[in-house]
């Protein structure tokens, strides 16, 4: 009976060993940055229309100038939160004190290029990221990967498109002068 419990009690230790190597309570490994995986083994991403969108607090950025960042929708216990280019898997930008719950996850070299969770306590629609954008020379939009359990979870969760100042500038400078080089010609 005596080894049949040591048998039955190394069986329970390796299950929990191998469950604990398989999931990720405490944020995202690094090796999700650029595919936004979770990696959790056996565990596919959920089909169809998210119930979460990605709501931030202005439709422009400029350099510097932090942005408010939610995720709308119920609650959920883990996420993978960055600032991209679309088309680009590089985390852009720089997140600030990450809120309760969360913490920062180093991605494409930057050591706050992203946010994730820190445990799978719960976190809502009142939690709010703040990023900061280090140039505003382009488009970005944020990606996320929302986790409501480990077994329920949703990729490529994304805001909506947020022109950087600078290169709305740019644009509006090179209409003003293509207009002007119109005006130019047509007076000939």
């Amino acid at each position: 009976m005596a080894r049949w419990t040591g048998t039955l009690l190394l069986c329970v230790t390796l299950l929990q060993i191998l469950r604990m190597t398989t999931t990720f309570p405490k944020g995202a490994p690094e090796s999700a940055c650029e595919d936004m995986m979770p990696h959790h083994t056996g565990i596919k991403p959920q089909p169809g229309l998210a119930p979460y969108t990605i709501q931030v607090s202005v439709s422009s950025f400029e350099t510097g100038v932090p942005v408010a960042v939610r995720i709308q929708g119920p609650d959920y216990g883990g996420l993978l939160l960055e600032a991209r280019v679309p088309g680009s898997t590089n985390a852009l930008g720089s997140w600030q004190v990450p809120p309760e719950n969360t913490k920062f996850l180093q991605c494409s070299g930057n050591p706050q290029g992203a946010i994730t969770h820190a445990n799978i306590n719960p976190k809502n629609k009142e939690t709010v990221y703040m990023w900061t954008p280090t140039s505003s020379n382009c488009s970005i939009q944020f990606v996320a990967t929302v986790a409501q359990d480990r077994q329920v979870y949703w990729l490529n969760v994304t805001s909506e498109m947020l022109r950087g100042r600078a290169a709305e500038t740019g644009e509006g400078r090179l209409v003003l002068l293509s207009s002007l080089l119109l005006t130019l010609l047509s007076s000939r």
